[in-house]
């Protein structure tokens, strides 16, 4: 109910020239000036400046024998959080030499520690043909995988990512990034981006590991990666590795992508004599995207991914995003977690609808979306589904956006063998970027 009157009373706060027929115009025009430097007369060189924060109220459905940090039983929960907040400085050197660095920080909440201010991006890029083939290095998130292993966390429909998208967040990555040289460019209607990537070095092994299980081993061997799309409509060119999840109706999109990641003898399974033998960690995804503007620009949105994940034998992987409770009974843990990552196949998809420009006669742009995951683990026997339903109102675009999002993750029974219930969770999110 609380999420509830925050929501609607932000829709309402964001609606004060309602009455005036020029407001919404003065207003998106604001959040279009750029912050932007010149390096040279001509500006062809110029450094450009930008700043985003995500603020959150969430409810949150907590699983079972979940405490506070005094121990204390807790059911569920209400906060307010920072959850994602970036600093970002693009330096474009006539289209020749690209240098960008993302500062930020992650997940502040009543609970979290001091959030550690670091960089999430420091790499440069240069162009060798225009368009079609750039390299560059440095701590970075061309990824492989997926369009949605590559999404730009603002420009997004559904207010966070699934979580199955990237396998590998921070225990070989940073956040998603990683040190390494890269490649990317469009040619004709496809595009691409491949990298090779010294990962983090993680050791996920027990002391007493058990048999015919795979579990993540600090290999010193360097990682392979790379998606590429097929454009059937407009193209996309991609300064960033990050990738729109919606244009908002602004292009005609239909793309087929397929990507992998790939890093040799990071796997470690043992037999009944505790013999080691080291396996490659492959993973795999195909996906779709599709977003069709129609009739006064009312905009259908469908995303489709499949992922083949492969950690060994039933390998599995819980976590929960801003998870710093203690406790639970349950196999998945305490708090929000759940089962994200496995060895096995995972199904995504999200669905949205833009409303037409003068819907409802109200300033900004109205769009209600649904997600749903499939995962498939080979190490249990119930296939775990996900459901997020939520809306988007856009006042400026992507630049000042209000949104909320309700969800429903599964937990398991102790047993393993059936989903017992189901936990939720309910979020609003306020945007705002300059």
């Amino acid at each position: 109910m609380r999420i509830r009157v925050l929501f609607i009373s932000a829709l309402l706060l964001s609606l004060p020239g309602a009455g005036r027929a020029d407001s919404p115009d003065k207003l998106e025009d604001l959040f279009q000036h750029e912050i932007k430097l010149k390096l040279n007369e001509s500006g062809s060189a110029s450094t450009k400046l930008s700043f985003s924060t995500q603020f959150w109220g969430r409810y949150t459905g907590l699983n079972a024998g979940s405490t506070n940090k005094a121990g204390d039983p807790l059911t569920s929960e209400n906060e307010f959080a920072l959850r994602r907040t970036r600093f970002i400085m693009t330096n474009n050197l006539d289209d020749r030499i690209i240098f960008y660095t993302q500062l930020g920080f992650n997940n502040l909440n009543s609970t979290s520690s001091k959030p550690q201010l670091f960089f999430h991006d420091v790499w440069g890029m240069f162009r060798v043909v225009p368009k079609s083939f750039y390299i560059g290095f440095g701590l970075n998130g061309w990824n492989g995988l997926s369009r949605l292993s590559n999404t730009s966390s603002i420009k997004t429909m559904t207010l966070d990512n699934p979580g199955v998208n990237y396998p590998n967040i921070n225990r070989t990555d940073l956040e998603g990034r990683q040190l390494g040289i890269f490649a990317k460019g469009t040619a004709g209607r496809v595009s691409y981006r491949t990298a090779i990537v010294k990962p983090f070095v993680y050791n996920g092994l027990t002391a007493q590991p058990q048999a015919n299980t795979g579990y993540e081993y600090p290999s010193e061997n360097l990682e392979y990666k790379g998606y590429i799309a097929y454009h059937f409509l407009d193209k996309e060119y991609f300064t960033t590795p990050y990738m729109d999840m919606t244009y908002l109706g602004a292009k005609k999109i239909c793309n087929l992508g397929a990507g992998f990641d790939i890093y040799p003898q990071s796997i470690a399974e043992y037999d009944a004599s505790h013999n080691r033998n080291l396996k490659d960690r492959n993973l795999f995804a195909v996906d779709f995207m599709f977003e069709l503007p129609m009739k006064d620009n009312q905009t259908v949105t469908v995303y489709s991914a499949l992922y083949g994940y492969d950690f060994g034998s039933n390998f599995l992987k819980s976590s929960g995003v801003m998870n710093n409770w203690n406790g639970g009974t349950g196999i998945e843990g305490a708090g929000n977690n759940e089962f994200k990552i496995g060895t096995g196949n995972i199904f995504y998809s999200t669905l949205g609808y833009l409303f037409p420009k003068q819907f409802l006669q109200l300033p900004g742009r109205l769009q209600l979306f649904y997600a749903f995951t499939d995962k498939n683990f080979k190490a249990l026997h119930p296939v775990l589904f996900n459901h997020d339903c939520g809306a988007n109102y856009y006042v400026a675009g992507q630049k000042l956006k209000f949104s909320f999002q309700y969800s429903l993750r599964p937990i398991l029974d102790q047993s393993a063998e059936h989903i017992a219930s189901y936990k939720s969770t309910a979020i609003f999110q306020i945007q705002l970027m300059i």
